[in-house]
């Protein structure tokens, strides 16, 4: 049979064309442009242009192909469905299939539905033999945009905040299963002028749907009820803003409808056999894992599904869900609500400036809780909420697995800011060394370890460090920056660590603007520190050629970009991060503060000896 298919390039559309190709059809694809031309191109298809947009076009190319069958898989909510009928009829087509969605029963009463169902009367109207194939939500590969975006997140965070508590019924449909049935339809004749639901084979809810891809990537899942009200609020703002929105708010709305529908005649009348969602998903799952390519790190610090690729930008609306998303396991639904109505209420100045600094500092004006880790809580001033959004709720520095500071490590927290990363090592129950080049922070770092009464494991240094390199290597700078308050010390990390009076590190932070580069051109201290998670700045020098470093000096380094996804550069962007711990690790068995144990690489390694107590006046210079 001779087939022309519309929207052949897509998800759902390369799959039929692939199948309809196996069972022996001349198969040509309406193409808009070039990409499109050349994936139907690489999956054998031939193809012919036309715009949709472009009525006398497409006459123009049904005419050209003059098909035995149509089979239309472009979208019926763009409008075009008058133009794609009107052609067929013209160019004697006589079978024609639409697929169409279970998105026209919902209750709610979005602008789409009245398109989708104008479209599907005027499909009834015709005089065209048609079919109707209306699929549920289709998921199943790589490049499925529904479930594939929820496994990544499962297996970053297992803690997934639910609009509405996921207690209604979904029933997904795998791409496979809905692609034979599109093919099925063409030689079955009692489905002329008949329309089908298409779902998988049990209503389930999205707690359920949750659970079965958190196992699918091994995690398992705790689902926290969310108010939809707000959540639809917000996401209808970027919407509204968006040029090519990735998330809609009547998809939040539908998340609490329920969506069942009955396929008994699919499954009679089309031979519709789907198979079970718990299958579909741990078949994407490994689908994903296949498409991963090889690391050159840990297998025990691999995180699944991160994508080796350059960097990209994630799009701001993305981020802001992502933000929120972590707000609200990290510091609670008070906090992500609230952090939710100060995006909207600032929302023209987080639109122009393309940041989130005006709603941060709308928090001010109170202290919020923050569990970043297991076990560890922390308090802080609503002054601090921009940081420790970033530090806390996004965990930039412990995105991968066994970077996280633990009890009874000594940690040294390069360029501590006002010391919030320096407070969580001490919570955790780590020894810290702070360094800080700025004297301006010192009273916020030890306002805020007095707060987490953790002031008696912070020893803070204030040193410049690597000042060979970065934003603090020019003089003129330095007297310009927000915090700075004279001079300092010029020190190697040698000497910090001496000063400190420890000779071996676990883990070591840092972000220190640049002036990493001019650290590692003297990378003796390696020798001292088991694992490094630092923010690197490319326009003071290569990400890579610090890996080389770490990579002779017996270290497995992977770089992030700055939405924490593996890649093997960062392209344009001004920042990313640099895990690297070392590959062979002597175990160590820590002592009392100031005793002695065995540490890497034969070094040996002592505790911060009688740490001083950090106070707004009493740091170490």
């Amino acid at each position: 049979m001779k087939l022309l298919v519309t929207g052949g390039s897509g998800f759902l559309g390369r799959r039929v064309v692939t199948r309809a190709l196996d069972r022996g059809h001349r198969i040509t694809v309406l193409v808009r442009g070039d990409r499109a031309e050349q994936i139907v191109r690489q999956l054998g298809a031939e193809s012919v242009r036309g715009d949709l947009d472009d009525p006398a076009a497409v006459d123009r190319a049904f005419h050209a192909v003059a098909g035995d069958a149509l089979v239309s898989i472009a979208s019926l909510g763009t409008g075009h469905a008058t133009t794609i009928i009107g052609a067929a009829e013209r160019a004697g087509s006589q079978r024609a299939v639409f697929v169409s969605t279970t998105g026209i029963f919902t209750t709610l009463d979005p602008p789409s539905k009245q398109v989708r169902t104008a479209a599907e009367e005027t499909i009834q109207r015709s005089d065209l033999d048609w079919t109707i194939i209306r699929p549920t939500m289709i998921y199943g590969g790589p490049d499925d945009r529904n479930m594939a975006r929820l496994l990544a997140l499962l297996a970053r965070c297992p803690v997934l905040p639910v609009p509405g508590g996921g207690h209604h019924l979904q029933q997904p449909v795998h791409v496979d299963d809905l692609a034979e049935v599109v093919l099925n339809v063409l030689t079955t004749d009692v489905a002329v002028r008949r329309c089908y639901n298409i779902a998988g084979p049990t209503a389930l809810t999205f707690r359920e749907i949750v659970t079965a891809a958190g196992d699918a990537v091994g995690r398992r899942v705790v689902c926290l009820p969310v108010p939809v009200g707000p959540v639809r609020a917000l996401v209808g703002a970027y919407e509204r803003r968006a040029d090519r929105p990735r998330l809609k708010s009547e998809q939040i709305a539908r998340l609490v409808e329920d969506k069942h529908f009955p396929i008994e005649d699919a499954r009679t009348d089309l031979g519709f056999a789907p198979r079970s969602f718990t299958d579909g998903i741990r078949a994407e799952a490994r689908l994903l894992r296949a498409a991963e390519r090889p690391r050159a790190r840990s297998s025990s610090l691999a995180a699944f599904p991160a994508t080796s690729t350059p960097a990209r930008t994630p799009a701001r609306g993305k981020v802001l869900v992502s933000d929120l998303l972590c707000i609200n396991v990290v510091a609670g639904p008070y906090a992500a609500l609230r952090f939710a109505a100060a995006v909207a209420t600032n929302i023209r100045a987080v639109v122009s400036t393309g940041t989130l600094t005006a709603a941060d500092e709308a928090m001010a004006g109170r202290e919020w809780t923050f569990r970043p880790l297991d076990g560890v809580k922390i308090t802080l001033p609503g002054t601090a909420f921009g940081g420790a959004r970033e530090m806390y709720c996004r965990g930039v520095y412990f995105a991968l697995p066994g970077y996280a500071p633990a009890a009874g490590e000594v940690v040294v927290d390069l360029g501590a800011n006002q010391g919030l990363f320096s407070v969580l090592a001490a919570r955790a129950g780590a020894d810290v060394i702070a360094v800080e080049a700025q004297r301006g922070f010192a009273a916020l770092l030890a306002r805020h370890a007095r707060a987490n009464d953790v002031s008696h494991r912070i020893q803070l240094v204030h040193a410049l460090v690597g000042s060979g390199s970065g934003v603090l290597s020019d003089p003129a700078a330095r007297r310009t920056a927000t915090h700075w308050d004279g001079e300092v010390e010029d020190l190697r990390l040698t000497d910090v660590l001496e000063r400190g009076g420890v000779d071996h590190v676990d883990l070591l932070k840092m972000d220190i603007e640049g002036s990493e580069f001019a650290l590692f051109g003297d990378p003796g201290w390696l020798a001292a520190v088991d694992r490094i998670v630092m923010e690197v700045h490319p326009p003071f020098g290569s990400p890579a050629a610090l890996k080389a470093i770490l990579d002779r000096h017996g270290f497995d380094a992977t770089l992030l970009d700055n939405a924490s996804r593996v890649c093997t550069d960062l392209g344009e962007a001004r920042s990313g991060y640099l895990y690297a711990h070392r590959r062979s690790r002597i175990p160590s068995s820590r002592g009392p503060a100031g005793g002695t144990s065995s540490g890497s690489a034969g070094v040996t390694g002592t505790r911060p000896s009688d740490p001083q107590a950090v106070s707004d006046a009493g740091v170490t210079a």
